[in-house]
C-alpha cells in the first residue's frame, strides 16, 4: 500500500469518527491535513485500546506494540514492513515533519495509566501530568505539523491540552464513574467535603457540583493561559490551532450551563453550532 492510499484510508476513518476537530483539520493544505489526520487517528486507536473490553494484559501488549513500532520509525531509514494503513501514514508523517519521539511515548504512557487504573481521584499534579500525556502531547505534534515548535509551542500545547482534557472530564464525569473512573482531583473532593472514594458514590454526592466548580476554575485558567500564549504574529496556516481551542471553549461553556446533575444530558456541539463556531473562530483568527 502506498502512502497516498494509506492517507486516503486514514481520512475516511477520521471522517467517520465525526469529531469536533474534523472541520478545522479538513481545511488545510493536503500534506498538513494528512499529518493531522494521522495523529488524530493514532490517538483515537490508542484510546480505543485503553477503553476496550480486552484483558489488561492484552491492552498492555497492544500499547507496547504501538510503542515499539513507533520507536522503530526513528531507528530505521526505510519504512518498517506493515500493511496497516495508519502505520504507513504515520511513518510518512514522522519523516516528512521530523516529528520527535517523546510526545508519542508520552501519549502511550497516558493510555497505560488508564489501563493500569482505574484512575480515581488523582492528585492535582498527577492529573496535570495525565492531561499533558493524553492531550498536550497530541497538541505538540500537531503544532509541529502547523510549523510552530519550541518552548512557546510546548507551553501552548500544555495549556490547551489541559483545558480540553478537563472539559472532557467535566462532561463525562458520570459516564466515567460507571466505568469505575473519577478524574476529579483529590484536592477538589476534599474541598467539597466529599469523603467517598467509590466512583458512583462520588458522582451521587450532593456536593459534586462544588467539586466540579473547582475543576472549572482550573480549566478557565488554562483556556486563558493558552489564549495569552498565542503569538500575535501567528502565520495564517497556524490559525486552525486557535480555532480548535475556540471550538472546545464553546463546548466547555455548554458543559458549565448543563450542570452535573444525574438528569443533565451529555453535552455536545450540534453540527450547526460546529459550523457557526468554526466560521466565526476562523474569521476572528484571521
Amino acid at each position: 500500500m502506498s502512502p497516498a492510499e494509506a492517507h486516503s484510508r486514514i481520512a475516511q476513518d477520521v471522517r467517520s469518527a465525526k469529531s469536533s476537530f474534523y472541520w478545522p483539520m479538513l481545511f488545510q493544505a493536503k500534506a498538513k491535513r494528512e499529518g493531522l489526520f494521522a495523529i488524530y487517528a493514532l490517538a483515537r486507536i490508542l484510546d480505543d485500546i485503553a477503553d476496550g473490553s480486552t484483558t489488561q494484559r492484552q491492552k498492555h501488549n497492544e500499547l507496547y506494540g504501538w510503542r515499539t513500532w513507533i520507536s522503530s520509525c526513528f531507528r530505521n531509514e526505510a519504512a518498517p514492513q506493515t500493511d496497516n494503513p495508519l502505520k504507513i501514514g504515520l511513518y510518512d508523517v514522522i519523516k516528512k515533519y521530523s516529528l520527535p519521539l517523546d510526545p508519542f511515548n508520552a501519549l502511550i504512557t497516558g493510555m497505560e495509566a488508564d489501563v493500569n487504573g482505574p484512575i480515581i481521584a488523582p492528585t492535582s499534579l498527577e492529573l496535570e501530568e495525565y492531561c499533558g500525556q493524553v492531550a498536550g502531547a497530541v497538541g505538540e505534534l500537531c503544532l509541529i505539523i502547523w510549523g510552530w515548535q519550541g518552548k512557546g509551542a510546548q507551553a501552548f500545547a500544555a495549556a490547551t491540552g489541559e483545558a480540553l482534557q478537563l472539559t472532557n472530564i467535566l462532561r463525562d464525569v458520570r459516564e466515567d464513574a460507571v466505568l469505575g473512573r473519577v478524574y476529579l482531583p483529590k484536592e477538589a473532593l476534599i474541598k467539597a467535603d466529599i469523603t467517598a472514594r467509590q466512583p458512583l458514590d462520588i458522582v451521587n454526592d450532593p456536593n459534586l457540583s462544588m467539586a466540579c466548580d473547582l475543576v472549572i476554575r482550573r480549566a478557565k485558567k488554562r483556556f486563558r493561559d493558552a489564549e495569552a500564549l498565542w503569538p500575535n504574529n501567528a502565520r495564517r496556516d497556524l490559525q486552525p490551532a486557535l480555532v480548535m481551542l475556540k471550538l472546545y471553549k464553546a463546548l466547555f461553556e455548554k458543559v458549565q450551563t448543563a450542570g452535573f446533575s444525574a438528569s443533565a444530558p451529555r453535552v455536545r456541539l450540534s453540527g450547526l453550532e460546529k459550523i457557526l463556531r468554526f466560521t466565526a473562530s476562523y474569521l476572528n483568527a484571521s
